[in-house]
């Protein structure tokens, strides 16, 4: 399957998290409280769960606790935190029976991180009404350093003894790593084979450091060398233990026989390169303020059967929520804490549309081409059930057109060292495309900006083909042999996970933090540095109604004792869609092409080309303090880089708008479009 990653290792951090207190109210009658904080985590199949407590301050309105306590994160798993303010009157008894509850956050992990240091109200019991002056709560969340770290080194051999008979005979050695887990030693890496030497030189290799010691690095680490023998047995040579504090260098270690009695030396490895370092985390950038957002395609074609048949994969009477809408709801749960403003673009394909009687392959399923964005889980859930009042299913199945749309606004997006912003497309689908070589095609090119594609088959249909577009196997190549430059999607079949609930977010959305990581590693851009207690929007309710968050959104002039009195300048996180910046040259606002209704946005190249509403200049929006209307003095130009050349269609070719289908006559050339984004010409 090609959703082999799922539960890779590779994609947990080890998350600290840290509290601070504002402003409570006494519970004691002629003192102080005396605060401690109790960390719980919602685990799958167990409840809540302690993971942590503070330390008791005495008499202390305002503590700042030092205890740190530790969660695996996981980026593609949905984490419940719950953190439980006590007076703590017994310090003799870790039970809280006989205690004062002074009040408690809900929230995820997920939302810790993204808003690390922000204040958040404290709550009753009930996790729903907000406790009359008791005080808020800080919550940090920060990932630690040694759970990041790589560790590259190369091992050579020196004068390691024979091991097989013969006057001028030699070993083939290799190495094994082992990693010390309790009470037994589990294998981490095995090298390659140095043939017929007794003083190898191996390649290098780089591990992480929780690979080779679960960040614990005066924790000792098995060596092992080995003689290769085709047939039969291979004999070790010897073995050494080493922590990474004692590594260095040029460290030379003497092989030893723990199985022998003798303390002899056989050869020596020496660790003739070595180095340890940090690398940019996915936390890391965004904790400096990246943005995911995200965009929802979901398939309207015929196939998926009559919305008012109990068979239907659309069908919206029963009890429980249909295929397409139980995938939404859980993958928005995921991904919405990312997403900063929380507005989600949503599109369908493969409907004809009531309002013009056309097949389209790519319109926003609130019919709406001027605001197509909806407000979170809520408003997906809502814009998709209304949807079906305006169109009948149709087909056939086309990606390219949502592909297209999806290209043009990842790339109209900045990821540099001023801002970053990484998009995901998650499509839903219940069968094989009919267009896959122009799909294939714009994936390729897609490969080179800041975009994963998230492709959920929903149904019992045989989804072999689709599973080629997933590079887990092999590189995609184009029909012209062009290779993608790194692997952007992930193939799942939602029926492989009838049994577990959580599996299908599991496997959907495990690659993305890693595809971020070689996209931003390949642009060579770093992660922003962590600016804490900045001012945001409040971030959403928890979905799936199974608890409520509790962030304040209070500004920061008012939490005593915690940030400066003065909130932090306004940055410009968000601009109006005709003035968004991008790196490149600065050029005019962008054209409307007249074709069809004055002011209807057309398709051109394979990029939407946005209307002029107004020629006055457009506000900017900023994310980091309350409403407060700016002043226009200003238009923010927008940024392209230099322009392609775009060949017009031929007469007679046909033009896919967002309402699709419709045949045009040649537009004039479009210099719009970023030079790095070069989409496949439309189907004829």
């Amino acid at each position: 399957h090609t959703h082999r990653t799922t539960m890779d290792s590779k994609q947990k951090a080890e998350v600290e998290i840290w509290v601070s207190l504002r402003n409570l109210k006494s519970k004691d009658t002629f003192s102080k409280s005396d605060p401690c904080v109790i960390v719980y985590e919602n685990q799958r199949g167990k409840g809540w769960v302690e993971v942590g407590r503070t330390e008791i301050y005495d008499n202390k309105h305002n503590p700042d606790f030092k205890k740190r306590i530790r969660v695996n994160y996981y980026f593609e798993k949905r984490q419940e935190i719950k953190l439980e303010a006590w007076d703590w009157d017994n310090a003799r008894t870790k039970s809280t029976s006989g205690q004062d509850y002074i009040g408690g956050v809900t929230t995820t992990l997920a939302n810790i991180v993204v808003d690390s240091g922000m204040p958040r109200k404290l709550l009753k019991r009930s996790g729903k009404q907000a406790c009359k002056k008791k005080g808020l709560m800080i919550i940090r969340a920060e990932q630690k350093t040694e759970s990041n770290e790589k560790v590259y080194f190369k091992l050579s051999g020196i004068k390691l003894p024979k091991m097989d008979f013969g006057l001028f005979s030699k070993s083939d050695p290799y190495f094994q790593i082992f990693r010390k887990s309790e009470n037994r030693w589990i294998k981490v890496y095995q090298s390659e084979v140095i043939k017929k030497t007794l003083d190898p030189r191996w390649q290098p290799k780089t591990l992480s450091s929780a690979d080779l010691c679960n960040g614990k690095t005066k924790q000792p680490i098995l060596f092992k060398v080995y003689d290769y023998d085709s047939v039969g047995s291979h004999d070790q040579i010897g073995e050494f233990e080493v922590s990474l504090d004692e590594i260095k260098q040029g460290s030379r270690i003497g092989l030893k026989r723990p199985w022998k009695k003798k303390d002899k030396i056989y050869g020596h490895i020496e660790f003739s390169e070595f180095k340890r370092y940090t690398e940019a985390s996915f936390l890391d950038y965004i904790r400096g303020g990246m943005e995911v957002q995200v965009m929802f395609a979901i398939d309207y074609t015929g196939s998926n059967g009559n919305p008012t048949n109990p068979s239907s994969l659309h069908y919206r009477g029963g009890r429980s929520p249909n295929p397409y809408a139980d995938a939404l709801q859980k993958i928005t749960s995921i991904l919405e804490p990312y997403d900063k403003n929380n507005l989600i673009p949503a599109y369908g394909f493969g409907a004809r549309l009531r309002s013009t009687n056309t097949v389209s392959h790519c319109f926003p399923i609130n019919f709406n081409d001027r605001d197509p964005e909806v407000k979170g889980q809520v408003g997906v859930l809502s814009a998709y059930h209304a949807s079906f009042d305006g169109l009948l299913l149709s087909g056939p199945t086309y990606f390219s057109e949502i592909l297209q749309l999806a290209a043009a606004k990842a790339s109209s997006n900045r990821f540099d060292s001023n801002m970053q912003a990484y998009t995901v497309l998650v499509i839903l689908t219940d069968g094989c495309i009919d267009d896959m070589r122009q799909t294939t095609d714009t994936l390729v090119q897609m490969s080179k900006l800041p975009i994963s594609v998230v492709i959920v088959g929903v149904g019992s249909a045989n989804f072999a083909a689709m599973e080629k577009l997933d590079g887990d196997d092999h590189v995609l190549r184009a029909t012209n042999g062009q290779r993608a430059a790194r692997d952007i999607v992930q193939f799942v079949p939602m029926r492989d996970f009838k049994r577990d609930p959580y599996g299908l977010t599991d496997a959907t959305l495990a690659e993305i933090p890693g595809q971020m990581l070689q996209f931003a590693k390949s642009r060579k851009v770093p992660p922003h540095p962590v600016v804490e207690g900045k001012w945001r929007n409040p971030d959403p309710p928890l979905a799936q109604g199974s608890v409520e968050d509790s962030k304040s959104g209070v500004p920061l002039t008012q939490v005593g004792g915690l940030f400066p009195q003065t909130a932090p300048p306004a940055q410009p996180h968000y601009y109006p869609q005709q003035a968004r910046p991008v790196q490149g040259v600065p050029v005019q606002q962008p054209t409307v092409v007249q074709v069809g209704a004055p002011g209807q946005p057309v398709w051109q190249a394979g990029q939407p080309v946005q209307p002029v509403y107004s020629a006055t200049p457009q506000p900017q929006y900023v994310s980091q303090q309350p409403a407060v209307p700016v002043q226009p003095a200003t238009v923010q130009p927008a940024y392209v880089q230099q322009p392609a050349t775009y060949a017009p269609p031929a007469t007679g070719q046909y033009q896919y708008g967002p309402y699709g289908g419709q045949p045009s006559a040649p537009a004039p050339v479009n210099n719009a479009t970023p030079a790095y984004y070069q989409p496949p010409p439309p189907p004829a």
